[in-house]
């Protein structure tokens, strides 16, 4: 069928899906749910695209070799494929959710769903063929053809949304899952509901249809081409969710990035001193990037131990911080070190938990850059 839906709502739904298939192959890619979940979308979308007048009258001029109105009317009848292996996907990850396993062997297993999927588009494709040679849609021609090409779609749609419904019960019964977890489950769980009524539903209105002479309920199957574009919708704004993190995350907005931001002076004064303690390699993340830079301050903070005086290694952050601003300037007038074996340069907090350590660094920076940093001694102490 061509779609009904104005292409001034199709065609900016389109660009709006392919940004989003662009920003998450770029971004979200990591695992093979992350994957098989674009790679879904991606089919959605050729799907309708294979609907749309445009891309149909595209798709003939391009093979102008065939006439127009057959092209046309393969493309209408081939766009089922692309929902068919968009279903495959969601299955694979339904299956992997449950059946974590290796990647070799779960893209094996992807391929047999998608040998499946092909199979019955071969059938479809197969059986209409007399609506093709007479330049109408399945349901305007009708008759058994259409009994075939919807018994070959809807018990591949059925069987995996039953196998994909029992896979959400079996995850909704186990008891140990979160609350976004819970609200994912029930709306696969109500999707792929409708979709296994459909399955049973649509062929034997079909078969009853045809067995009484009665003509189609919706020969144009705009009510088909609705479904696909909705669902497009749907997951389009489900999967933007985890790419709009990433993207939080890729700029620093996250809190890992607030916080690399927030002690990334102090760091920057300290590794001037000392230089070595810094990592070559670089960190992708803005949580390994933490990690790396706080690791990084405690290594210059323990060596500066040994330029403060033994009795002088306590106090509360703001004296803290000076003593640090004392003991850079002490090493870069070229002052001994003291000979002990060094030890830990802290401020007086107890508590020790990384938590705590990370809260209690971010406030030190904090104050290092209000109090320290703007002063000119210190910018001609720390000057390198």
């Amino acid at each position: 069928m061509t779609s009904a839906i104005p292409a001034a709502v199709q065609w900016p739904v389109f660009g709006f899906v392919a940004l989003v298939l662009i920003g998450r192959y770029l971004l979200v890619a990591q695992t093979i749910l992350d994957r098989l979940a674009s790679r879904a979308l991606l089919l959605g979308l050729l799907c309708d695209l294979l609907r749309n007048d445009t891309v149909q009258r595209a798709i003939a001029a391009a093979l102008w070799m065939f006439d127009d109105a057959y092209v046309i009317d393969l493309a209408r009848q081939a766009s089922f494929g692309p929902l068919l292996l968009s279903i495959m996907c969601l299955f694979g990850m339904a299956r992997i959710a449950t059946s974590p396993t290796d990647e070799s062997t779960v893209w094996r297993r992807q391929r047999r769903y998608d040998a499946a999927a092909l199979i019955a588009i071969a059938v479809m494709l197969a059986a209409g063929t007399p609506a093709r040679a007479h330049g109408m849609l399945i349901d305007e021609y009708h008759g058994w053809p259409a009994i075939i090409v919807w018994l070959a779609y809807y018990s591949v749609l059925g069987a995996s949304s039953l196998a994909i419904i029992r896979i959400m019960v079996i995850e909704l019964r186990s008891g140990d899952n979160t609350v976004r977890e819970i609200a994912i489950y029930l709306v696969v769980l109500a999707y792929f509901g409708v979709l296994a009524l459909e399955s049973v539903y649509l062929p034997a209105q079909t078969v009853a249809a045809v067995l009484t002479d009665s003509p189609a309920r919706d020969p144009s199957m705009q009510s088909k081409a609705l479904s696909a574009f909705i669902a497009l919708i749907v997951g389009a704004a489900i999967l933007t969710v985890p790419l709009l993190g990433a993207v939080v995350v890729r700029a620093g907005w996250d809190r890992p990035g607030r916080h690399c931001r927030a002690i990334r002076p102090l760091w920057r004064d300290l590794t001037r001193v000392y230089p070595e303690v810094v990592l070559e390699r670089p960190t992708t993340d803005s949580i390994s990037q933490l990690h790396r830079m706080s690791m990084e301050i405690r290594d210059c903070l323990v060596r500066l131990h040994r330029y403060v005086p033994e009795d002088d290694m306590h106090g509360d952050l703001r004296t803290y911080a000076h003593r640090i601003s004392a003991a850079i300037g002490a090493k870069r007038s070229g002052q001994p070190p003291r000979a002990s074996s060094p030890g830990r340069f802290t401020a007086t907090s107890a508590r020790r938990d990384l938590a705590a350590e990370l809260a209690e660094l971010v406030e030190l920076a904090r104050i290092w850059r209000r109090e320290v940093t703007g002063s000119e001694l210190q910018r001609e102490l720390l000057r390198s």
